[in-house]
């Protein structure tokens, strides 16, 4: 199947937007990594998708499995997320967790985006940004009512 540049464009930019989306949180309570480095994630994983599917094809060449590209995205992050967990700020394997899985996702995000899947990619984002901000809501009552245990 040939892919036209309006969709490939298309398919950049909304990567860029989705990563941007996903970062907003991370930004917003300065985390270790933000807009620009989730956004700039979700676009490789874009990239790196349309020119394994669809590379191969503009080029003349056969594969017999263009997706085998995609677990190298999977393992690369992997090494992203550690980094982001080793330098984070507070120490110990407790801080940068939470913003290495970002990343993580926000590459899947990419990588459907990559192969045209825009509705898979808007429910995942919808979905990390609804587990963070009440996940983060939860944890700050559960801290709360930790204090309040231990001042009474």
């Amino acid at each position: 199947m040939t892919l036209f540049p309006p969709e490939i464009y298309l398919r950049i930019v909304v990567s860029m937007l989705m990563g941007l989306i996903i970062g907003y949180e991370r930004t917003l309570y300065n985390k270790p990594a933000g807009m620009r480095t989730f956004s700039l994630v979700s676009v490789g994983s874009t990239l790196i998708m349309l020119v394994s599917v669809y590379g191969a094809e503009k080029m003349g060449i056969t594969l017999e499995d263009p997706f085998r590209i995609a677990a190298q995205i999977v393992s690369g992050i992997g090494f992203l997320g550690a980094g982001v967990i080793w330098n984070s700020k507070g120490g110990g394997m407790k801080h940068g967790v939470t913003t290495a899985a970002e990343l993580w996702v926000t590459s899947a995000v990419g990588m459907a985006l990559g192969v045209g899947m825009y509705d898979l990619a808007v429910l995942v984002v919808a979905c990390v940004f609804f587990a963070i901000f009440i996940g983060r809501k939860v944890e700050q009552a559960n801290k709360e009512k930790e204090t309040q245990k231990e001042s009474s």
